[in-house]
């Protein structure tokens, strides 16, 4: 089912609408910026703001790239690297007013990677990705992806000897290094102009197995979640202030010295999370 807007984004009006359509078809098409993604219906995070607002987090990557032209470091043409792709929002944003010339992604559930390759196509740009249906990790193994029920953002790769979330359905997925893509050829990162990460509290492991990419000086972008990084969060501190000199909350359009990492860790354990741009 097709959905435009017609100008009532984020109306009253437009959330009934939601509500009311939900119960007659699993997927929608809707507005997307430059383009149209394929939704959930049933997708109370990224379906219902993509139906809602035409983006999702559109504005932290406007931010990102304004801030790294702003540094002299262009885009324009190269490889956006996404880890925890979703459907798409991401990448098809990057591909379509972004100013990449291809994006490698990877997601590892399965109905978010169909709904991925799905919006590469409908975009026209699956001739200029590649995507990968795994989790990016410190490791090459399977792990247990943690399901949400409610919201396809929101599933979790478990951390081996962790607890993981209890009343969760799972199942077993495939992890990879990013540098043993590197040395297999599928990823150079002398071409890479921005790695996008957001995989729900795996940040530090997916850090610690990409380290070519920082060591080439390709600007990162990662989600700083406190409460979802649990114990992991002093080690990713102490990660990025050894390996990046400059520190970007996109939330607050901030620069943050790196000194200043664990009080922003206590910042935003009490309000939710943020994007940091973090430039080697």
């Amino acid at each position: 089912m097709v959905i435009p807007h017609h100008g009532q984004r984020l109306s009253p009006a437009r959330r009934l609408e939601f509500a009311l359509l939900r119960r007659r078809s699993p997927y929608l098409v809707v507005p997307f910026g430059a383009g149209h993604l394929v939704v959930d219906s049933r997708d109370d995070e990224i379906g219902r703001a993509v139906f809602l607002t035409g983006g999702y987090e559109r504005w932290h990557m406007e931010t990102a790239l304004s801030a790294l032209a702003e540094a002299g470091r262009r885009v324009e043409g190269t490889v956006f690297v996404d880890a925890g792709a979703n459907i798409g929002t991401s990448t098809v944003d990057a591909l379509l007013w972004g100013g990449f010339g291809r994006a490698v992604c990877f997601e590892p559930e399965p109905g978010n990677a169909s709904l991925l390759a799905a919006n590469l196509a409908l975009n026209g740009v699956a001739d200029r990705a590649d995507a990968h249906v795994l989790a990016l990790s410190d490791a090459d193994c399977a792990a247990v992806l943690q399901r949400s029920a409610r919201n396809s953002g929101d599933h979790r790769v478990a951390a081996p000897g962790g607890n993981g979330w209890a009343g969760r359905q799972e199942e077993k997925v495939h992890c990879r290094r990013l540098d043993g893509l590197v040395e297999e050829g599928l990823v150079d990162p002398e071409a890479v102009g921005l790695f996008w990460a957001d995989t729900q509290g795996h940040e530090l492991r997916v850090l610690r197995g990409a380290a070519t990419l920082a060591q080439a000086g390709v600007p990162h972008v990662i989600e700083f979640c406190p409460w979802l990084l649990g114990d992991d969060a002093p080690e990713l501190e102490e990660h990025v202030a050894s390996r990046f000199s400059r520190i970007i909350d996109l939330h607050a359009e901030a620069e943050v010295s790196p000194a200043r990492l664990p009080e922003l860790r206590r910042m935003y354990r009490r309000r939710g999370y943020t994007d940091l741009l973090l430039v080697p």
